[in-house]
């Protein structure tokens, strides 16, 4: 069949294919050291509450957003990963990997459709996909919640604006599957619940006045429908997370304290880490920031820049009132919104110095050829020297877009040469990949006793008092390295035994960070 396909969107689709391998393989470069990494303490946790309810549980709780189940999300990547490779990290760690990877083309795609501009997309995601302040977005295997939140709300949204941008409207499959989307967010990580709204600014900001009553009711009908009907489901969502049975705001760290002054010191230390001056950013900056923003888009007229404003100030609000403050991969979704300022900003700083420069050839080029005209008023030469002086020499036969891209290209560079400047500053690498170190150790131990209890056995750990800030974490191991339902394993600190109820137990181990010992077991004798 013949190809009916302009020829230059045969290019346009390879020099975009082009500029996301160049992002994938930057990322890569800072990202595959994490491979090393091991299991941080909160996996255990994470791993162990999904092991502990099974695979057909966890489904369930997958389908039924409304209820309070912990991040259900997180099943999908922690028990197939368990079912083949047990407590070994490194297939964590490279799917982990992999899934980040897989979030670039999508932001890409996203950026390139509210920007319109390749230069735009590819400087911002340059800037998003790796950040030494948000490392742990790969390097810690806690954050896969950040992660598989990141990429749902991203598919969701770029499968949106992709829709909405060519000026259609959603159609009932697409709707289910956008909201299909959003709720792997919401399972995810709480941060997805910001959606609805932004995609109700876009069709805001997209739209044009209202005539009449009829007009808004047609628009809300049908432009605003799939933002209202993510806000619904937005709604049950967080009425049960903060109301329902088992709620996460029982935890005083998951319980928001609303205040003026949390909200403005919470945003001035994302924005600080962000524009790598961790306690730099005061929240007199921070207003001065977010105003600099909002008067640089409606100045400009430009859309994405309008609801990339309205971002960087509702994207964070799910954890702006919550303390301790949050940082590193919690700040993932917000990262993309100062990307895409910044990048705008300067491409259009860029595009001014090429003009500029443009301008400065032909204005050279000019005066060169009046002065040959002077000095040849009749010459034979005079030709010859008109074209030369025409020509304005480099700068004026330069192009204004090859000089961008010339520009765009010094600006990736040297940014990218910042980042691991930074990265190296900071020993990104070896502080994060020092985070699993203790689990892993105490797995080792656990491994060394070549030690697998009879079903249905009791046991009982002695754990080094101060092996864990978390005194359930050895439990947690443990169980996880046994992989049998039927035991019963309790530790010495939290389960207080009659002595009878210890003359009964099968199993007795002493455990520190490097060395487990059996202390009783069946085959030896218990004592009397």
């Amino acid at each position: 069949m013949h190809d009916t396909t302009p020829a230059w969107a045969h290019r346009c689709t390879r020099v975009d294919a082009i500029c996301v391998l160049l992002l994938i393989v930057y990322f890569l470069h800072f990202a595959l050291p994490a491979r090393h990494g091991g299991f941080s303490e909160d996996e255990m946790l994470n791993l162990w509450t999904y092991w502990y309810v099974g695979p057909v549980r966890s489904l369930f709780d997958l389908a039924k957003f409304w209820t309070p189940y912990y991040r259900p999300g997180g099943a999908l990547y922690y028990l197939p990963l368990y079912h083949f490779f047990g407590l070994n990290p490194l297939p964590y760690r490279i799917v982990q990997i992999s899934i980040v990877a897989l979030s670039i083309p999508i932001a890409y795609w996203l950026a390139r459709l509210l920007a319109s501009s390749r230069s735009v997309a590819f400087l911002a995601v340059l800037a998003f996909c790796y950040h030494p302040y948000v490392a742990n977005l790969v390097f810690v295997g806690a954050f896969i919640y950040d992660v598989l939140c990141g990429l749902f709300y991203f598919a969701a949204l770029t499968y949106y604006v992709h829709i909405r941008e060519k000026g259609a409207y959603l159609r009932p499959l697409q709707l289910v599957l956008f909201l299909v989307l959003y709720i792997c967010a919401l399972n995810s990580k709480e941060m997805a619940v910001s959606l609805p709204v932004i995609v109700l600014i876009y069709e805001l900001l997209k739209s044009s006045r209202w005539a009449s009553w009829n007009a808004l009711l047609t628009w809300t009908r049908l432009d605003a429908a799939p933002a209202l009907i993510g806000g619904a489901i937005t709604a049950i969502y967080l009425y049960s997370k903060i109301y329902g049975t088992g709620s996460i705001t029982r935890f005083e760290s998951y319980r928001p304290s609303y205040s003026w002054h949390n909200f403005v010191t919470s945003n001035a230390s994302f924005i600080g880490e962000l524009l790598y001056t961790p306690q730099a950013i005061t929240p007199t900056a921070l207003l001065l920031l977010w105003a600099a923003a909002f008067i640089y888009a409606f100045l400009r007229r430009d859309r994405m820049l309008r609801l990339m404003a309205f971002w960087v100030v509702i994207v964070p609000l799910p954890i702006a009132f919550i303390l301790p403050i949050r940082a590193g991969g919690c700040l993932y979704l917000l990262l993309f919104g100062w990307a895409m300022i910044c990048a705008r900003a300067s491409c259009d700083l860029i595009a001014f110095m090429a003009n500029a420069f443009v301008a400065h050839g032909q204005r050279i080029g000019m005066y060169r050829t009046r002065q040959a005209m002077f000095e040849n008023p009749a010459g034979s030469a005079a030709p010859d020297a008109l074209v030369a002086g025409t020509s304005g020499g480099t700068a004026g036969k330069t192009p204004r877009w090859t000089v961008r891209i010339a520009l765009v290209s010094v600006l990736a560079v040297s940014f990218a040469l910042f980042t691991d400047w930074e990265n190296r500053h900071l020993a990104t690498v070896p502080n994060l990949l020092g985070v699993g170190q203790k689990v892993s150790h105490v797995i080792a131990a656990f491994d060394s006793l070549n030690l697998q209890p009879a079903p249905h056995s009791t046991v009982l750990l002695k754990p080094d008092e101060q092996l864990f800030q978390n005194k359930w974490h050895p439990l947690f191991i443990a169980s996880l390295v046994w992989n049998d339902h039927s035991l019963q394993i309790g530790t010495d600190k939290l389960h207080k035994l009659t002595p009878e109820q210890l003359a009964k137990v099968d199993y007795i181990i002493s455990l520190t960070e490097f060395e487990a010992k059996v202390i009783r077991s069946p085959n030896a004798q218990k004592p009397k």
